[in-house]
């Protein structure tokens, strides 16, 4: 993990701001990954960073390889090592050392520290693992889609108004979509691009809301309709500031493409790489407004 950090001034007063965490598989490609925060670092004006190894076993030796090609390319350019540190694990009792002083000490609850009881009192999802949660975007039983597929037939060109509408409630009242909801959203949203960026707008009830809701029936559809609602998932978690899950969501649709190569993957494209150059989720979020301006040309009102 690499934690960069920057100076900010405000009234009067200078202070140190966090300009992007990143968490990167103890086996990635360190020189790429190197290039990555090189160029966050020259564009964010970083002047620190904070290095941290989470790994044990054989693939620790590799995992402390990749931090000193990081440490001496960000020291390169100018940024200063603050910490270097490594643990096994992140467990109560785990043993840490700060690579430079040699400094010891025991991991805390980290279910106890202030960061996690911010993150509760945020309303942020807290998981224990990149596993925990990479399993919220695994497969659930499929919706049918023969019954949306009914309901577009029966309905013609209201169909997208009403079942964005419908969805829109659901975010609204934060709950849970009805499989047959499920399968109406992804035909709506593999529909095309316009029916697809719609469902940005449904941010507007708030980006944490509308994610919680939407990964629910990305888990329910497949083919072109999950690479769809995985994309809008994505940004979502993106605007809300979670940055993991907008990555793990992103590889989840990348996956479905597999299933589904006729796929129109622009939006796709562009949350990737905004997520790889860690663009501040304020720099896409226009796109909510865009999405507001598609749904209401299809017949949605917004509150």
């Amino acid at each position: 993990m690499a934690i960069l950090l920057g100076q900010f001034e405000a009234d009067g007063i200078t202070g140190t701001r966090i300009v992007v965490a990143a968490r990167y598989d103890a086996d990635q490609d360190a020189e790429g990954t190197a290039d990555q925060l090189c160029g966050i670092a020259a564009r964010e004006n970083v002047t620190a960073v904070i290095l941290a190894v989470i790994a044990g076993g054989p693939g620790a030796a590799t995992a402390l390889d990749n931090m000193t090609t990081l440490r001496d390319r960000l020291a390169a350019e100018g940024v200063a090592p603050l910490l270097s540190l490594h643990t096994a694990e992140l467990t109560e009792g785990a043993m840490w050392v700060n690579l430079d002083t040699l400094e010891r000490g025991a991991v805390p609850d980290p279910t106890t520290s202030a960061v996690h009881a911010a993150a509760v009192f945020d309303g942020r999802n807290v998981a224990t693992s990149r596993a925990a949660i990479a399993a919220r975007y695994g497969l659930a039983a499929e919706a049918d889609p023969r019954i949306a597929a009914r309901a577009a037939a029966e309905q013609g060109d209201d169909f997208a108004r009403a079942t964005i509408t419908e969805f829109a409630a659901v975010i609204r009242n934060g709950e849970i979509p009805s499989a047959d909801l499920a399968a109406r959203v992804g035909l709506v949203a593999a529909s095309g691009p316009t029916q697809r960026d719609a469902f940005l707008g449904l941010a507007h009830y708030g980006a944490a809301e509308a994610h919680a809701a939407m990964i629910l029936v990305a888990n329910q559809v497949r083919g072109h309709a999950r690479v769809q609602t995985l994309t809008i998932t994505a940004y979502f978690a993106y605007i809300a500031g979670t940055g993991p899950e907008a990555g793990i969501a992103i590889d989840a649709a990348r996956a479905s493409t597999e299933e589904a190569p006729e796929a129109e993957t622009r939006l796709l494209d562009l949350l990737d790489i905004a997520l790889q150059r860690a663009m501040h989720p304020d720099t896409i979020a226009g796109l909510t407004a865009s999405g507001i301006e598609s749904a209401q040309k299809l017949g949605v009102e917004f509150d």
